[in-house]
């Protein structure tokens, strides 16, 4: 057995408060008689830690079955009689020996003092125990909750995360495998070429799923093999003009979050008549990563709903570059659209 399966163990961590709570109590006891606090000697500490423990746990049953459970006047019954019985447990033994606890009169008063007052008394000196356990086990269950949250929240973002990506990997592949039908009825010659390019997209998604963060540079490459096989089926009327600048291509990014902006320049601009036009632009600074992207829209477009592509890209950011540390604008019109991407790495 380990320590740290040893130390978990709730009465070796309780042992071990009562000791540290036995020290503190010798350390604290006054050198004389002469306090009017009479806090002092091993057979106090003793006999009221004793008597202190068992009104403890006791109170901590009742604080689960009863108070917990909204039975308020039961509980404050049960709490008075544990009081009474610890003082009475107090006053006992104190009649078989001296020990001596805090008094609530001054040290040096001769009138004799009642049972009833050295009840309440050793009363007193129990709910002292009680208050102080009892605000030691709500912070203790505050802090257990707290950190169990923030687990909670990690083990629920890392969820999201992974069902976002498998998302990205469907929406993908299914505009793809359309791109590839459009592509075997226009130009069923250039179909083996693409089948290849799709296999190392493919396999850089397989690969870059199970990650939490790619580089710059290999998310530009990816990029650069999906638009060359997007291009693969465009007509001569398409003009895609792609251009990267990466001072720092090893900086980390996470992986495919670049592509939906990218898809959509494809989607929008492909046009059977007149001039369609591709712009994007993937830069690097010493702040962040900026992809721009333009398209030119057709006549007579009618756009479909968004589907996965941008709601996933939001989601996305939000997890990954949350707050400030991105920023997405987005302007359509009738004939152009286009989108400029910032994030801070």
């Amino acid at each position: 057995m380990t320590f740290a399966h040893f130390f978990r163990r709730r009465a070796v961590r309780h042992g071990i408060v009562w000791l540290l709570v036995f020290g503190i109590c010798e350390v604290l006891s006054p050198p004389s008689q002469g306090s009017h606090l009479k806090v002092f000697g091993r057979q106090y500490s003793l006999a009221l830690l004793s008597v202190t423990a068992l009104a403890i746990y006791v109170h901590y049953w009742l604080l689960t079955h009863l108070l917990e459970q909204r039975r308020y006047a039961l509980y404050a019954v049960a709490t008075v009689a544990t009081l009474l019985a610890g003082g009475a447990l107090l006053l006992l033994v104190e009649h078989v020996d001296e020990v001596n606890f805090v008094h609530f009169r001054m040290s040096d008063a001769k009138a004799p003092v009642s049972w009833a007052f050295r009840l309440g008394e050793g009363a007193g000196n129990v709910l002292f125990g009680l208050i102080m356990a009892t605000i030691a086990r709500y912070v203790r269950r505050g802090i257990v909750s707290h950190f169990q949250m923030q687990k909670m929240r990690a083990l629920q973002l890392e969820t999201e995360l992974s069902l976002l990506k498998a998302q990205v990997n469907q929406h993908f592949l299914f505009n793809t495998l359309n791109n590839l039908y459009g592509l075997s009825l226009a130009a069923p010659d250039q179909m083996p070429e693409a089948l290849l390019q799709l296999a190392g997209l493919m396999r850089y998604q397989l690969d870059s799923s199970r990650q939490s963060a790619v580089t710059v540079g290999t998310e530009a490459e990816y990029l650069a093999n999906y638009i060359g096989l997007e291009k693969l089926r465009l007509r001569h009327n398409t003009q895609v003009e792609f251009t990267v600048d990466l001072p720092r291509p090893e900086q980390p990014l996470a992986p495919l979050l670049l592509l939906p902006l990218v898809e959509n320049c494809f989607k929008h601009a492909i046009g059977p008549s007149g001039e369609n036009t591709i712009h994007i632009h993937l830069t690097q600074s010493d702040v962040g990563l900026t992809l721009r992207t333009g398209n030119s829209i057709p006549p007579h477009f009618r756009a479909t709903p968004s589907g996965l592509g941008l709601p996933t890209l939001r989601a996305r950011l939000a997890q990954y570059y949350p707050g400030k540390r991105h920023r997405l604008d987005i302007k359509a019109t009738d004939t152009f659209y286009a989108t400029n991407l910032q994030l801070v790495l």
